[in-house]
């Protein structure tokens, strides 16, 4: 049974309890991994867990509202079911957020396994066409100065390890852009599809589509990239890396 991670969002511990009880009674396919009572405090714990889909609560006085909440995620990677006391949002939700459910409080173990239903068949559908296109995923890191960022995998030229902290090379707008995620580049390395990325150095990892070429430079190696970076390939990496492009050359068929 696959698990989906779960964030309840509700500024009334009774609804966050009753949501978290009836999950944990009826879809145990569904891990709570957060819980929040305030827009400040959801976009705080929003840095330590990535959910596939959030529980959220629009009226949240004087702590703001869901759509704040949303318009401040830039992007959000995650399904949306709303779960209100307020009928009237109901239109507003759809032409702003197209949500995966919407809950009318009091609501029936009927109801939810509705909108479960629903967001496990969107979950599954939108794995399935990542697998098919793994540069059209999208991955959420935490950067200290800018919050969370939504980046295409497609978009990420190469990592940098700086430490702790990891650089991340990405297009936008045409434009290379540089940001500092909070994590190392092992923890980077782990989101991505080693279909379309390689660690060539221990301070490097490279998207295989941007490469021009590579040259042997003795037993190690540079990699010329598309947009004019060169970037290390160490002996130890040296056999992987030719593998993995190779690979991705004949894949993609280069």
């Amino acid at each position: 049974m696959k698990k989906i991670n779960a964030f309840i969002i509700d500024d009334e511990i009774s609804a966050i309890n009753t949501l978290r009880g009836m999950l944990e009674r009826f879809f145990p396919q569904v891990n709570v991994v957060e819980e929040a009572r305030s827009v400040s405090d959801a976009l705080f714990k929003l840095q330590r867990n990535q959910p596939d889909l959030v529980f959220l609560d629009i009226e949240m006085p004087p702590f703001g509202t869901g759509f704040e909440f949303l318009e401040k995620c830039q992007n959000p990677n995650f399904g949306v079911i709303f779960v209100t006391a307020y009928p009237n949002y109901a239109v507003q939700a759809i032409n702003q957020i197209q949500p995966w459910g919407y809950l009318l409080k009091p609501y029936s173990v009927a109801e939810l396994s509705n909108t479960i239903q629903s967001a496990l068949a969107k979950i599954e559908q939108t794995e399935h066409e990542q697998r098919a296109n793994p540069t059209s995923q999208s991955i959420l890191i935490s950067d200290a100065r800018k919050g969370n960022v939504v980046i295409k995998v497609g978009d990420i030229i190469y990592c940098q390890a700086d430490g702790a902290t990891t650089d991340i090379f990405f297009l936008k707008a045409g434009k290379t852009t540089r940001f500092t995620a909070s994590k190392t580049l092992k923890d980077v390395e782990e989101l991505l599809p080693n279909a379309i990325f390689s660690r060539s150095h221990h301070s490097y990892l490279v998207n295989l589509g941007f490469i021009e070429r590579y040259v042997h430079t003795g037993r190690n190696g540079i990699i010329h990239l598309r947009t004019g970076v060169e970037v290390a390939i160490s002996v130890g990496k040296m056999e992987a890396f030719v593998a993995s492009f190779n690979n991705f050359l004949s894949t993609n068929g280069q």
